[in-house]
């Protein structure tokens, strides 16, 4: 493949995965949504609850974006193709890519139409009853540590998407990991007003 037929390639990967940030901001809506002193209701909540419930089809757009153009930045033309296709950066990425359409995939359609059915029938200015807070509560937990996960997946796809057209020592490789999973903890626990901290 010509050099800009190659940087049209990689330049759709990166922003696909750049696209792919949608971990990081669910649970800063989450987050943010946990600062309220007010029960969650119609008002309060409807709002988050459509953002995220609209999400993955985005998703799901960007990850074959990312499969797509990853696959052909391997430049299936070379002879080289099923070496750098067997290389475990590359097996890591496909890995998690895997894991991240499976994650999303129970996310959308086995925890998010519950969160739905307890949050039906509310109106404008209505309050979820008492008694159906716990079951919220669950579900919206699930969720977010998925999403932490996710983020996790996501910002380790970027190291071994770096990793595979670099070479760098596995140690700086498992040092990032671990970063980006203090990361992702931090990012689950509290809101981050300072992006990193």
């Amino acid at each position: 493949m010509s050099a800009d037929v190659m940087a049209v390639i990689r330049v759709v990967h990166l922003v696909a995965a750049l696209l792919m940030a949608a971990p990081l901001y669910m649970l800063v809506v989450v987050n943010e949504r946990g600062r309220f002193a007010v029960p969650p209701g119609h008002n309060t909540d409807r709002f988050m609850e459509n953002i995220i419930k609209n999400q993955p089809r985005r998703c799901y757009m960007y990850l074959g974006a990312i499969l797509i153009t990853g696959l052909l930045l391997l430049d299936p033309t070379t002879g080289g193709y099923a070496d750098r296709l067997a290389e475990w950066p590359i097996l890591v990425k496909l890995g998690i890519l895997v894991a991240l359409a499976g994650t999303l995939s129970y996310v959308h359609l086995g925890i998010q139409p519950k969160v739905e059915a307890v949050l039906a029938g509310l109106a404008p200015n209505d309050v979820l009853p008492e008694d159906k807070r716990p079951t919220l509560v669950r579900f919206r937990i699930r969720r977010k540590r998925l999403s932490s996960i996710c983020l996790f997946l996501v910002v380790t796809a970027f190291i071994m998407g770096v990793r595979a057209f670099m070479s760098y020592s596995p140690l700086v490789t498992l040092a990032l990991m671990v970063l980006a999973a203090l990361f992702a903890w931090r990012v689950y626990k509290r809101p981050i007003p300072w992006g990193w901290v």
